[in-house]
């Protein structure tokens, strides 16, 4: 009886072993693993093999990011619009667009309303000016795509800042957050229109729920500074009585 008692104990312990190795190599595998969008996915977020791929370096000074978008797309970015795949750290890639705002210009961004997103120098984030926490921002802007209202369509266009010093994983992680707020409103529009998921779409479809504008812009095209805080309250003197 011992005996099997034994055996059985050794059993459960090479069981347990096998599936802690198990879930520990497959935590390592996935925690690494970028995700795969389907076609239709990268469809509606932008994601084409036509656009150029390059990686910028987020810290450098603004007309040095500048300088180096320009020679990695080989072509001057002044006074256009530059819509390419920024591949990020986790190889991941998001659709953004620069417009390098020169003295040259008539127009900024062709008169566009935008979402302004900034990560300032503490890795805070700031919406239209407004704090909010770094990991709601895909929530706050999937809200503001599902209302209807005129207002909000500015949120369509994500005008995204960040300080010398921020954080490049802040960085890469609002961009991605962006992104997640785009997928996660076609895919409620995706069910609510024809009961399907995104994967499962046709062309036609696809093409019914499309907006036209959903883009990212990098915030580094413009001179736009980060607001200054409040002015201390004055001072209360008593002069008491004369």
């Amino acid at each position: 009886m011992k005996k099997r008692r034994k055996y059985y104990n050794s059993k459960v312990f090479l069981f347990a072993s096998i599936l802690t190795i198990f879930l520990v190599s497959s935590y390592s595998l996935f925690s690494n693993k970028t995700f795969q969008y389907c076609s239709n996915e990268n469809y509606l977020l932008g994601i084409h093999d036509s656009l150029p791929v390059i990686e910028i370096n987020y810290n450098n000074y603004r007309n040095d990011i500048l300088e180096e978008i320009a020679i990695k797309l080989k072509k001057e970015t002044c006074c256009e619009l530059n819509e390419f795949l920024l591949k990020l750290s986790t190889n991941e890639t998001v659709n953004v667009t620069l417009f390098n705002y020169c003295k040259s210009c008539d127009v900024i961004c062709g008169n566009k309303s935008f979402t302004r997103i900034l990560l300032n120098r503490d890795n805070q984030l700031l919406v239209n000016e407004r704090p909010i926490e770094n990991d709601s921002l895909t929530n706050y802007l999937h809200n503001l795509l599902k209302k209807p209202d005129t207002d909000y369509n500015y949120v369509e266009n994500c005008m995204l800042y960040w300080d010398l010093t921020t954080d490049k994983d802040y960085i890469e992680k609002t961009f991605i957050a962006i992104k997640k707020s785009y997928q996660l409103y076609y895919e409620e529009m995706a069910l609510q229109k024809f009961g399907k998921q995104i994967c499962e779409l046709t062309q036609k479809e696809l093409e019914e729920i499309k907006r036209k504008e959903l883009s990212i812009y990098l915030g580094v095209g413009n001179r736009i500074f980060e607001p200054l805080p409040p002015p201390p309250p004055p001072n209360k003197q008593n002069y008491g009585n004369k």
